[in-house]
């Protein structure tokens, strides 16, 4: 499935201020023509400096034949005394075991790149700079602050349990759906149940371990 990056490209600041440049009246040296002077500096030697410090980054999800796409929030709160809480949201394609996800903060910023599969994965932020290897939730908590079982998470979004692994405490609606269950040491909890895309889904997951809690917001599924 090809989804296009919706986003603007960069424009190249330089090749738009050269022709302003050139058509900048020539002075005798006064007050303004002083401040014509410090206006080429900025542009000249910080401009280029600004074009080049926000990479683009490729299509989220090239090359992946996805299963499904989600968009929505997702917050984690950690109360043990080293953890911390962190909020975002979220554009996650999973193709079989490999995902690709998006995560950026308020007005888009800081938009980070996770890309692997069950056992490695790739961390790349804002500004292209990447870090690969390791299991998923190990990377995460290196380079995040934070970590969540992306291997499970993916059946969990989706009102499944994860198979391979035994579940218990399984709780479900009148209409048959999940609204609880545990596993892998998580406690889930299941909730507004909706129709979308990819058939009948929770809208709200909430997954706690010890100290741990993950909510995750269901906003929009895409179709295939």
């Amino acid at each position: 499935m090809h989804m296009p990056d919706t986003r603007a490209q960069p424009t190249n600041a330089v090749m738009i201020m050269l022709p302003i440049i050139a058509n900048l009246p020539r002075q005798r040296p006064c007050r303004r023509s002083v401040m014509n002077r410090k206006i080429l500096f900025l542009i000249v030697f910080l401009l280029p400096a600004l074009s080049t410090a926000c990479t683009v980054l490729p299509p989220l999800g090239e090359g992946l034949a996805a299963d499904f796409r989600l968009r929505g929030k997702i917050g984690v709160r950690d109360q043990s005394p080293t953890g911390a809480s962190f909020s975002a949201s979220f554009d996650w394609i999973q193709a079989g075991n490999a995902f690709a996800i998006e995560l950026w903060g308020p007005l888009g910023q800081g938009r980070t790149r996770l890309a692997g599969d069950d056992e490695t994965m790739t961390v790349t932020d804002a500004h292209g700079t990447t870090l690969a290897g390791e299991s998923p939730e190990v990377l995460m908590q290196r380079h995040l602050g934070w970590s969540a079982p992306v291997n499970v998470l993916r059946y969990w979004i989706r009102g499944r349990v994860a198979p391979g692994s035994r579940a218990n405490a399984v709780d479900r609606d009148a209409a048959g759906h999940l609204t609880a269950f545990k596993q892998l040491g998580w406690a889930v909890e299941l909730s507004r149940w909706q129709q979308s895309a990819a058939g009948p889904v929770p809208g709200r997951i909430r997954a706690t371990r010890d100290s741990r809690r993950i909510t995750i917001v269901c906003k929009e599924w895409l179709p295939d």
